[in-house]
């Protein structure tokens, strides 16, 4: 084993790029071969990686870290049967080393086989405990066997043992994404991108954990950068300009995700939504309605069908479709809420206070909810009726209410009820 290894999964004092092969590639030295290596890996160019570090092997019989790069060019190409038997074939040649069952351990995470990887991670351990790399491996397994809990524990273990560690970072941001804490989330993907500039994980990583704006493009634009022709990286490049209000950006973004990756339904569905905000209505429904013949369950495609609809003045249309969205997700007010408001459009008040009702029981501070029923009840001179609504709608979240309105409504009410 090298007295020093740099980080194993990414290079992280290079900006990461494609490498070109070249016949004078012998004449470099161990540590360049390795960081070619690495580079190669970031870039996504697996020939390259493998060729580096085979010819890193003819510079240094045996050694430790050019043998990994082997198995990890297998591992983050995602090939079991080829990570498998190249760390496999690593344990045997360095048995004192805790690189090859560490190797042997990720190459399991690739088939999702958690129990295999965390006894592989376990001899890791058994010879060096300190080593992060595994325990950060014993993170990653305990999130496939869905005890999160745990696998914070874990990457945050691997953290006090070595505070750049990539795969812990990550690993723990990934969790923090999905439970919707952001801010802890971007925290640890910024020490992620600060330590591994060339990661074009970490980048997307943060891209993903800052939702929206620039910076957040400007980092998913990078991981591109690093990563040419990355599927996953268009796909958030385009989330993240749909977020940000930027949908011609977005729909470009996404139509090369989905040329990369015809089967990601997310998006063709941000798509869908894309055109509906710029108001083009009959795409919308037209793209939303092919990704709902594929995922028949999403509530949000639903909705925004039910809204094209309403907006291009389909009102039959927009009540069953606004009816499916209610279907699909039962607990969310907005779908009724909207429907509520088509009601009372189309003159069904009795209709329309029914559902801004059910609207009102799942989440009772919906101003505009309260503003409407104050309409009807109203234009039905149920002034007292009226006032009580109107008054809660000045008590709410004040959401898509002209504010001065409803006062002034509340001020004459109580003028002619004296």
């Amino acid at each position: 084993m090298t007295a020093v290894m740099r980080h194993p999964f990414l290079c992280a004092v290079l900006v990461c790029a494609s490498v070109a092969w070249s016949g004078a590639a012998h004449a470099q030295s161990y540590d360049s071969l390795l960081d070619q290596g690495y580079a190669a890996i970031e870039a996504g160019n697996w020939s390259d990686a493998s060729k580096a570090f085979k010819q890193a092997l003819k510079v240094q019989k045996g050694g430790v870290e050019a043998t990994w790069g082997l198995g990890l060019v297998m591992i983050r190409k995602g090939d079991f049967h080829g990570a498998k038997g190249q760390c496999t074939k690593f344990t045997k040649t360095h048995k004192d080393s805790p690189w090859s069952y560490t190797c042997l351990g990720y190459a399991y995470l690739v088939w999702k086989k958690w129990g295999l990887a965390q006894e592989s991670f376990g001899k890791a351990l058994a010879i060096d405990p300190n080593f992060a790399l595994a325990i950060a491996g014993n993170g990653h397994a305990l999130v496939i066997a869905v005890k999160t809990d745990e696998a914070v524990k874990e990457y945050k273990k691997a953290l006090e043992k070595d505070p750049q560690n990539i795969e812990a970072l990550l690993g723990l941001a990934e969790i923090y994404v999905n439970r919707g804490a952001m801010d802890d989330a971007a925290e640890l993907c910024e020490k992620a991108v600060a330590a591994h500039p060339g990661s074009c994980r970490a980048r997307l990583m943060l891209a993903r954990a800052l939702g929206k704006g620039d910076v957040a493009i400007g980092h998913a634009k990078k991981a591109l950068e690093i990563r040419p022709g990355w599927d996953e990286g268009y796909l958030v490049l385009g989330e993240v300009s749909y977020a940000s209000g930027k949908y011609p950006e977005a729909i470009n973004a996404l139509t090369e995700a989905i040329k990369l990756e015809p089967g990601y339904v997310q998006a063709e569905k941000l798509i869908g939504m894309c055109y509906y905000e710029q108001g083009e209505y009959t795409q919308a429904i037209e793209k939303l309605g092919i990704v709902l013949t594929k995922v028949p369950n999403l509530p949000d495609a639903a909705m925004v069908v039910a809204m094209s609809h309403d907006a291009l003045n389909e009102y039959d249309t927009a009540v069953e479709a606004y009816k499916t969205a209610i279907n699909l997700d039962s607990k969310n007010p907005v779908p009724l809420l909207r429907l509520g408001d088509l009601y009372y459009r189309m003159g069904k008040s009795t209709s329309a206070l029914s559902m801004l009702d059910k609207a009102i029981a799942l989440k009772s501070d919906l101003s505009l909810a309260h503003k409407i029923m104050g309409d009807i009840y109203f234009e039905n001179k149920q002034y007292l009726m009226s006032g009580k609504s109107y008054e809660k709608a000045l008590a709410g979240d004040r959401k898509d209410i002209d504010v001065s309105f409803v006062e002034q409504r509340v001020k004459q009410i109580k003028s002619m009820t004296k």
